[in-house]
């Protein structure tokens, strides 16, 4: 598992972890953003089984929410 898929797999489950806590407006957004980073955590885990260089620098719009959630700098 790379940096960058390990990352976007951490905040997934933050997201799922806390999803049944938010509410108001933002209720109901923790799934599919969580949905989203899986989504681009495996196409980040392809890339890298079948490239050479293992980039995912596709992934960059996701690896900031994903640092973000995390605790990290975006």
């Amino acid at each position: 598992m790379t940096r960058d898929e390990r990352e976007l797999r951490t905040a997934a489950q933050t997201l799922r972890d806390v999803a049944p806590d938010i509410t108001g407006r933002l209720a109901g957004l923790a799934d599919p953003v969580a949905d989203w980073l899986d989504k681009t955590a495996d196409h980040c885990r392809a890339e890298y089984l079948c490239c050479d260089y293992g980039s995912c620098s596709e992934v960059t719009p996701a690896l900031a929410v994903a640092r973000a959630i995390n605790g990290g700098q975006p």
